[in-house]
């Protein structure tokens, strides 16, 4: 009995799916570099996060479309940043004293991957009627922590130093690992922290102008989504509190050697549930130049109801595999699995239901001159659910427009026990003109990443067709001047 979890894959898995996760606060790529997103993101990108922009324009088109927007980011204290990479390479082998680095490496370390693909992105937005918004986007996050036992266990296997003995099977062949004082999972494993969420969101948003003067005006707006879940697992131990669920898509290859009402009998892609969640924001803009923004979003929950299990603790006694042999913990074969990692008993169950990783923002900007936005942003995890972050994330920075075809972006973002980061970014603008324009560009969470080893992030968010058009005849409005800057 195997498991495959291989993170890299899943990622093109996500973007081929719907045809087309430094932190990810937002997937918008034309505000990564910035730091801050909550008071400026606008139309299609600024559904999820804040759907009360969608009540003003970035320029003075009436539609905005964008295909295949992605970011993707992988924070390790585990590893340095010349081998992250090996946290894919299937094909190298350990030699013993790596085997030992790899134990040292893991212990008490945080490895976080998260993506958020966004196969396709439309808006409308009209002052009379308000802004409508529709996205189509992949979501995953995975979050883990090991303790000494479960590392050593994880890549030793029976060779860990909890084993007293080492007897092989002459018919199979197999070599087993026995504890004669054996512990229970809970007792070893505390403050073992193992995450995994993958879901896909459609998501219609709708914001408006609720008052609108000349130097005030206060916007508003919601959000509705529904989910197709993908795969959820979630084990974690500490003070003396269990919690052990999972629900795997099929084609991740789990079995628990273990009945359950909602088992799926087949290896297909598929979700394994569905569920709901809204988004609120509200947004206001004072003096033409400066915007504060609040939003609370994903308030709500999914129903997993296929391959549905629950761990409950057990005496580890024996354990069958040799460990994993690279540094590729995302694939996790073999160490999944109730019979060769022996993370407990599991207990099939008809379904779960677990909320969404609900979080609250708070933002402000401030545009001068129309060529220098400067801005902050607040960003706060509401519960402790797979998919939220650790702790509270704050960022500033600044958008500068040079010229009418280039942006740059750069920030300050530190929180959510990843550290401090310096993100950046730069978009260009083939065409940008009063009926038609072309975007693309690229940002990174972490420039100084690409200058030291240690604790790493290596991330990119990516944008090359995103478009706006139709446009309308200027009136007497106050946001005329703000073209390019205030939006995204």
């Amino acid at each position: 009995m195997k498991v495959y979890i291989t993170l890299i894959a899943g990622c093109y898995l996500m973007i081929l799916s719907i045809g087309s996760l430094a932190q990810t606060q937002s997937g918008a790529f034309t505000v990564t570099g910035a730091g801050y997103s909550t008071s400026v993101v606008t139309d299609y990108q600024c559904v999820g996060l804040n759907p009360a922009n969608l009540g003003w324009k970035r320029n003075n088109h009436v539609m905005n479309i964008g295909f295949g927007e992605s970011a993707v980011s992988i924070y390790s204290e585990p590893l340095k940043r010349a081998v992250v990479n090996d946290l894919f390479n299937t094909n190298k082998r350990f030699t013993d004293t790596e085997r030992q680095d790899a134990v040292s490496n893991f212990t008490d370390t945080k490895l976080q991957m998260e993506a958020n693909v966004s196969g396709v992105g439309i808006s409308f937005q009209d002052e009379k009627v308000g802004g409508f918004g529709i996205t189509i986007r992949e979501r995953m996050m995975w979050d883990s922590n090991l303790n000494e036992e479960s590392a050593d266990i994880l890549f030793n296997g029976y060779n860990a130093s909890y084993f007293d003995t080492l007897i092989v099977d002459f018919e199979s062949g197999d070599t087993i690992g026995l504890s004669f004082n054996p512990k229970q999972v809970t007792d070893l494993f505390e403050g073992t922290r193992l995450e995994v969420l993958w879901f896909r969101e459609y998501n219609f948003s709708y914001g408006r102008s609720i008052i609108n003067r000349k130097n005030f005006s206060i916007y508003g707006g919601v959000g509705f989504k529904y989910i197709e879940g993908y795969s959820v697992f979630n084990y974690t131990y500490k003070d003396g509190v269990l919690r052990a669920f999972s629900a795997l898509n099929p084609t991740i290859g789990v079995d628990y050697d273990a009945d359950s009402p909602s088992k799926i009998n087949n290896n297909e892609y598929q979700a394994v549930g569905k569920g709901w969640g809204l988004d609120f924001g509200l947004s206001v803009l004072l003096f033409k130049n400066l915007r504060i923004a609040v939003s609370l979003t994903d308030f709500g929950k999914i129903n997993w109801d296929g391959n549905v299990y629950k761990g409950e603790s057990a005496l580890l006694s024996d354990l069958e595999t040799g460990g994993i042999d690279n540094y590729n913990i995302f694939e996790l074969q073999e160490t999944l699995s109730a019979n060769d990692m022996k993370w407990g008993e599991w207990e099939g169950l008809e379904n779960k239901e677990t909320e969404l990783p609900m979080n609250f923002r708070a933002g402000a900007s401030y545009l001068l001159k129309n060529k220098f936005e400067f801005g902050t942003e607040m960003y706060l995890p509401i519960n402790d659910v797979p998919g939220s972050y650790d702790k509270v994330i704050v960022g500033l920075g600044t958008r500068i427009t040079p010229v009418k075809w280039v942006r740059v972006s750069a920030g300050v973002v530190s929180g959510g026990a990843t550290g401090t980061n310096i993100p950046m970014g730069i978009s260009f603008f083939p065409f940008n003109n009063e009926s038609f324009s072309w975007e693309l560009g690229v940002a990174v969470k972490d420039i100084t990443t690409y200058f030291t080893q240690d604790k790493p992030t290596v991330s990119y968010a990516m944008g090359l067709l995103r478009f706006s058009f139709g446009n309308l005849a200027k009136e007497n409005r106050f946001e005329d001047n703000n073209d390019d800057m205030m939006g995204n």
